[in-house]
């Protein structure tokens, strides 16, 4: 048990549930039995006094009830982290006034048409803005190939939190892409919070248009690490967007592209059959996780899986599909 929450160590807590035991030993006998240094002992009780989980007299150590002496320094501790959870909520207020300084900035030199931004790094932090600020529709074109590493990490947040706003997200990967595991587990979280996918096995190149207003493509297609173009020219990006549907209306649902490419129906192997019992059997996904011997969140991920595959619409949704097809 981890109680360092509470400013009692692992040597601590050993003494202190020694005492509890056995509170009429005197710090010498606590450490013969604990096999622990008495200097180690006495700082225990010293700073078990301090916590007032125990008082010492001339009497010998006198012991508070841990349900009270514990709750005490449980709620200390929560009101702590309340008056800090407050202070962090309240530090939203700068928000504005520093909004208002960057735009100031930003309004002192003209925005370029076409803007060069140099380095991955760079390029994702404007990424990361430009998803920030959107507020309708998000457009993307993915090719084939290895994704960099940290790329799917570095989208996931951004992409979560435009869905959770009800930003409309739209995307094209190429088919070689869910050849990628993880790629495959990033779509399926995607599909599943509401995304709009599709697959093609035509060439594409890199895009992403921001609310039809800022466009973001690779200065080398090739080697997209190397930096991107920030296109805000109206009729650049109006281009784009014409160019970003004909591939979208060409392209096939990530749904029915995996069907079909699996044949008539979603492929359900045991392993599918057990995650789906546990949906089933379980109310709490920590307790269907220990029953597969997994972790929750590589639960969750395959549950994911198994609802873009079966076109669940929800869990419930996926737990009845898979009784009404003999799954389960």
């Amino acid at each position: 048990m981890d109680l360092d929450c509470l400013g009692i160590s692992a040597e601590v807590e050993q003494v202190y549930r020694h005492l509890l035991r056995h509170p009429d030993q005197d710090p010498a006998a606590v450490a013969a039995e604990l096999a622990m240094p008495l200097e180690a002992v006495r700082a225990a009780v010293a700073r078990l006094a301090e916590l007032a989980l125990l008082t010492v007299d001339g009497s010998g150590v006198h012991l508070t009830d841990p349900a009270v002496g514990l709750e005490r320094l449980i709620g200390d501790r929560l009101e702590e982290l309340h008056e800090e959870v407050r202070r962090t909520l309240a530090a939203r207020a700068a928000i504005g006034s520093f909004h208002r300084d960057f735009r100031q900035g930003a309004n002192a030199r003209p925005v370029p048409d076409i803007e060069r931004v140099d380095g991955l790094a760079r390029v994702r932090q404007r990424i990361d803005d430009l998803a920030f600020y959107a507020s309708r529709e998000t457009l993307c074109l993915q090719p084939g190939g290895p994704m960099a590493a940290g790329t799917i990490e570095a989208a996931r947040g951004p992409d979560m939190r435009s869905l959770r706003r009800g930003i409309t997200l739209r995307s094209v990967f190429h088919a070689r892409v869910l050849n990628d595991q993880e790629v495959c587990d990033y779509l399926h979280d995607l599909s599943a919070m509401g995304s709009q996918i599709r697959i093609t096995e035509d060439r594409i190149n890199r895009l992403l248009v921001y609310d039809r207003a800022v466009a973001v493509v690779p200065v080398d297609p090739a080697r997209a690490w190397r930096g991107a173009l920030l296109v805000r020219e109206p009729g650049l990006v109006a281009q784009m967007v014409a160019h970003f549907y004909t591939t979208w209306d060409a392209a096939r649902d990530l749904k029915e592209y995996l069907a079909a490419r699996e044949g008539s129906g979603p492929q359900i192997s045991e392993h599918d059959r057990a995650v789906l019992r546990a949906l089933a059997s379980h109310d709490k996904d920590e307790a269907a996780a220990r029953q597969l011997n997994i972790s929750v969140r590589t639960f969750r991920r395959h549950v994911a899986d198994l609802m873009g595959r079966l076109g669940a619409a929800n869990r419930f949704h996926a737990a009845l599909l898979a009784k009404e097809n003999g799954w389960i």
